[in-house]
C-alpha cells in the first residue's frame, strides 16, 4: 500500500466519525497527527531495511505487533495522564491502520502470506523482503495514484492551513476588570 492509501485508510473513518459525532471536520492538528501516525511504520522500517540494510525486511520492527502494541500502550497511558487521550487514540488508530493495511493479505492467504511472521517478530523469525528497494515498489504509472495523491494533498493543505490559522490568531486576551 502506498503512503496515500495508508493515510486514506485511517482518514476516511476518522472524518466520518467526527462529522457524525460532532458535525464538523477533524481539526488540522488531528489530521496532521494522523498523517504522521499512518506513515511512521514505513518511515522507521523501510530506510533501516532498504537503505542501511540493518533489518532484513521493510515490514519488521515498527510493523511488529509484539513491538508496537507495548509502545502504543505506553504512549496512550502517558497521553491520557497528561490530558491528550483523544490525540493518543487517533495516533494509535492511525498507526495500527497502517499495519492492518500492510498485512491485509493475511485475511485472504492466512499464514501462507510470506510477511506473516513479521507481525510477531521477534517471537518468530522475520521473512526478508523479496524486492528490498524503493525503486522496486514504485507504481507503474502516476495516473494510478492520481485520486489518492489529490486527496492526500488536500488533507495536508487543510491541515497546514488550519494549524496556521490557529497560531496566527495568537493567544486569547485575558479580560481586564
Amino acid at each position: 500500500m502506498y503512503p496515500a492509501g495508508h493515510f486514506l485508510l485511517a482518514a476516511v473513518p476518522l472524518t466520518v466519525y467526527t462529522v457524525v459525532r460532532w458535525r464538523h471536520l477533524p481539526s488540522g492538528p488531528m489530521v496532521l497527527l494522523l498523517l504522521v501516525a499512518t506513515q511512521l511504520p514505513d518511515v522507521i522500517d523501510k530506510p533501516l531495511a532498504w537503505t542501511f540494510a540493518i533489518l532484513p525486511s521493510g515490514r519488521m520492527l515498527a510493523h511488529s505487533l509484539v513491538v508496537s502494541l507495548p509502545v502504543l500502550t505506553i504512549v496512550v497511558l502517558l497521553a491520557v495522564h497528561r490530558g491528550y487521550g483523544q490525540y493518543a487514540a487517533v495516533f494509535s488508530a492511525g498507526y495500527l491502520s497502517h499495519i492492518a493495511g500492510d498485512f491485509y493479505p493475511i485475511v485472504r492467504l492466512g499464514t501462507d502470506y510470506y510477511f506473516f511472521p513479521n507481525l510477531f517478530w521477534p517471537l518468530l523469525s522475520a521473512s526478508p523482503d523479496r524486492t528490498p528497494s524503493f525503486a522496486a515498489h514504485s507504481p507503474d504509472s502516476l495516473l494510478s495514484l492520481a485520486v489518492p495523491l489529490i486527496v492526500f494533498g488536500l488533507a495536508i493543505s487543510y491541515s497546514l492551513v488550519t494549524v496556521y490559522q490557529r497560531y496566527e490568531q495568537g493567544p486569547a486576551e485575558i479580560p481586564q476588570r
